[in-house]
């Protein structure tokens, strides 16, 4: 019975990998050219008399934030999407408006003219 290799062509390129800087070599570093420290994640500080704001607090269900968020975005897009433009006929300089802006069509009943 014979034997066959097989090789595959695929896209991953070698292992480009390199040894970082130890947390005492980046210390000393630090130390020696007083550098200020730029790591780390900023500080959040809020007026007492705000109380914890949801944004910040990690008990809060941040499914509805992101639900508050995306209902706005959709309503900003369906009212930018039933705006209509407004046409200017050159010949007579009228301001004609290209629709009644309340029609929107979805696909399930087409406009039949």
């Amino acid at each position: 019975m014979r034997s066959f290799k097989i090789t595959q062509k695929t896209s991953f390129n070698d292992n480009e990998s390199y040894e970082g800087e130890t947390i005492e070599t980046k210390i000393m570093r630090i130390v020696e050219n007083k550098e200020p420290i730029e790591d780390g994640a900023p500080l959040i500080y809020t007026e007492r008399k705000d109380g914890v704001q949801p944004e910040y607090n990690v008990r809060t269900d941040k499914w509805e934030i992101a639900l508050d968020a995306m209902d706005k975005v959709a309503k900003t897009n369906y009212a930018k999407s039933i705006e209509t433009p407004n046409v200017e006929n050159s010949e007579s300089g009228i301001v004609e408006n290209s629709g009644s802006g309340t029609e929107v069509n979805t696909g399930d009943n087409p406009k039949t003219d």
